[in-house]
């Protein structure tokens, strides 16, 4: 078994964390998270893993809440393939509402 780890900065202020885990060519289970800065603060605004036993889509709310929804995707390694792309894809947006999420919190 070999562990992949990266991170790739999307901005001066956000970037993704990625590490998985292959076997003979399969992805056993992977972590992509992406993490704005906020000062000397590191949030994580959205992750996608594969914990409790299923690729699934983290929403992390300032609050500690946490939204989960399920990738319904049982290869692993598409799962990490969509998971890398829909954060280098949308990144912006998560980050902008989880902003609009902090401005709320904070009233």
């Amino acid at each position: 078994m070999r562990t992949v780890e990266f991170l790739r900065r999307l901005d001066p202020d956000a970037y993704m964390r990625v590490r998985f885990e292959v076997a003979r060519g399969r992805v056993l289970k992977f972590v992509v998270q992406l993490e704005y800065q906020i000062g000397e603060e590191q949030h994580p605004v959205v992750r996608y893993d594969t914990a409790h036993s299923f690729a699934h889509r983290d929403l992390l709310y300032p609050s500690g809440e946490v939204e989960k929804a399920d990738l319904h995707e049982d290869d692993l390694g598409r799962a990490l393939n969509f998971a890398i792309s829909d954060i280098v894809t949308n990144w912006g947006d998560y980050r902008r509402r989880y902003e609009r999420w902090l401005r709320q919190k904070a009233r």
